[in-house]
């Protein structure tokens, strides 16, 4: 059967951004419909570091678990020196423990798992990507978008009440949808990446020399992809082109950058040329066209922060479309841009710094600062993204000061009992799905809310209750004191994770009126999804 050519919302690209944006979207009861121009899904590393927050991410949308039956193991990096000397070992992405995040360090998995165990996860959903298909123009109105696709050498039209474009740094949703796309292209700094083989070279560890200014050479094994990554700067003035390069390129650059003998690369799975862009849009959107992920902004690749703040743009959108489909203001698709392109705008000034940063001759230092930046000790910013704050937006309400934790902040997790049971829960358990969650610290009652909103008191061992609420025990007292809460608090915590909402006083339309105010009366009174 032909699937009809209309859609609540039309993905274009099928990478890990659209594909998260498209399993929160289908969860919602989204008609969403996500398509791609490759005609096989792609196949190699790429991104492969999933940061902190994004596993929280994942674990939200139900795909953490495949993702570590994915990860690389947890190997130590050696790092040597000009003359082949080791100066370090260090394992660099188990990140010391954090009180309120469950997942500290970084998983390292192949791109191409990412966004295998997401497209699984989508077909559960009932949504598969539809592959082949390229967006060559689009045309909107006040009421959708058209979407004109070639398939199969043939144009076919779809709409949709709204086109989220993640089709890259060349995104043509952006092009054809006239977002500015402003920066700079480092045409002088140009990387090789790659998949392939190697032999003569220990893989019980990764390698990285650092070489001299720009020349980090870098080959991690990959047992789990039966490959080895690689990663080198190409020579400033070489003229190899994307199509040009092979295996002999990558042998070549490994033998005037490391001399190391005895060093054999064969069987290629995917080789690459990365040139460096510092671009990001001036907006976000342009009526119903909206982007995400690298098609609305480009940065350097230190500290491995592309694919995660791509992940972070779609987990923030996608909420927030899901609501106005159902009737919200189209102010809160204004709040995407309000809250996410700071946090581009920063990204690309951070991973500049930090890539000049980690330039040089002398690898111990070098090895330092690189090892550093993944055990939370990076000076320009919390590469886990775990510290990303929308503070002072036009979401983030606070009743009073009298909270440690602020509307805007990211909601962390802690272990309470259950009561009747005994049994631990989180409140990342609480958090999982398409829902608000009110939490109610302490006896203060509870205020009115709404069949979207999950509502579960946190109390101290001892402190009465009344029944047929949902009741936590805060038995070794970690919520409060993550939440800064001393008696009485009431926190709303948002589909994404982020504090809506925080207060020791308050009164029964507290909640209700903040909802009403953001989401519109219409969607606040609808059943949930």
């Amino acid at each position: 059967m032909e699937t009809p050519d209309v859609a609540d919302v039309l993905i274009v690209g099928a990478g890990p951004v659209g594909l998260t944006l498209a399993c929160d979207l289908a969860r919602r009861g989204v008609a969403v419909r996500i398509i791609d121009r490759v005609t096989t899904h792609p196949v190699g590393t790429r991104a492969r570091g999933v940061r902190a927050r994004t596993q929280e991410v994942f674990e939200d949308l139900g795909v953490l678990g495949r993702l570590v039956e994915r990860a690389e193991p947890a190997l130590p990096t050696r790092f040597y020196d000009a003359q082949g000397q080791v100066v370090r070992e260090a394992v660099m992405y188990d990140a010391p423990p954090l009180p309120g995040a469950p997942y500290p360090g970084s998983l390292m998995v192949g791109q191409q798992f990412t966004e295998e165990a997401l497209r699984e996860r989508l077909a559960s959903l009932g949504v598969r990507v539809e592959l082949g298909c390229e967006l060559v123009d689009l045309t909107q109105d006040g009421d959708q978008v058209t979407a004109c696709l070639r398939v199969d050498g043939r144009h076919r039209d779809v709409r949709a009440r709204y086109l989220v474009g993640c089709d890259g740094g060349g995104s043509t949703v952006r092009k054809r949808a006239g977002i500015a796309f402003l920066g700079e292209t480092w045409e002088q700094q140009r990387m090789l990446y790659g998949n392939l083989s190697v032999d003569g070279l220990d893989a019980s560890a990764a390698h990285m020399w650092a070489t001299g200014p720009g020349a980090m050479v870098t080959l991690a094994p990959m047992p789990k992809s039966g490959t080895w990554f690689f990663t080198a700067p190409l020579p400033q003035g070489a003229e190899q082109e994307p199509s040009s390069i092979s295996v002999e390129t990558f042998a070549e650059i490994f033998r005037q950058r490391v001399g190391l003998p005895g060093v054999r690369f064969r069987d290629p799975v995917y080789l690459s040329v990365y040139r460096v862009n510092i671009r990001m849009v001036d907006r976000y959107r342009n009526g119903r066209v909206l982007l995400a992920g690298d098609a609305a902004h480009v940065h350097a690749p230190a500290g491995g922060q592309g694919m995660n703040t791509g992940v972070q743009d779609a987990y923030n959108l996608g909420w927030k479309l899901a609501y106005v489909l159902r009737g919200a203001p189209e102010a809160l698709l204004d709040t995407y841009e309000e809250e996410r392109l700071p946090v581009a705008r920063h990204v690309l000034a951070s991973t500049t710094a930090r890539g000049r940063y980690w330039t040089g001759s002398d690898s111990a230092r070098v090895s330092e600062r690189i090892v550093g930046a993944f055990q939370g000790k990076d000076p320009f910013a919390d590469v886990s993204q775990l510290g990303i704050t929308y503070r002072g937006g036009s979401l983030a309400r606070d009743l009073d000061e009298a909270l440690g934790i602020r509307a805007g902040d990211r909601a962390p997790d802690a272990r309470c009992t259950a009561p009747a049971s005994g049994a631990q829960v989180r409140l990342f358990d609480l958090f999982r799905g398409p829902h608000f969650t009110l939490l109610v610290f302490g006896s203060g009652p509870a205020p009115r809310a709404g069949e979207d909103v999950h509502v579960h008191r946190i109390v101290k061992p001892g402190l009465a209750y009344e029944g047929g609420e949902s009741v936590l025990i805060d038995a070794e007292g970690d919520a409060h004191a993550l939440y800064g809460v001393d008696g009485d608090g009431l926190v709303l915590v948002r589909p994404d994770g982020y504090v809506a909402l925080t207060g020791a006083r308050w009164d029964d339309d507290t909640v209700s009126g903040y909802l009403e105010h953001a989401l519109g009366g219409r969607a606040y009174e609808r059943l949930p999804f």
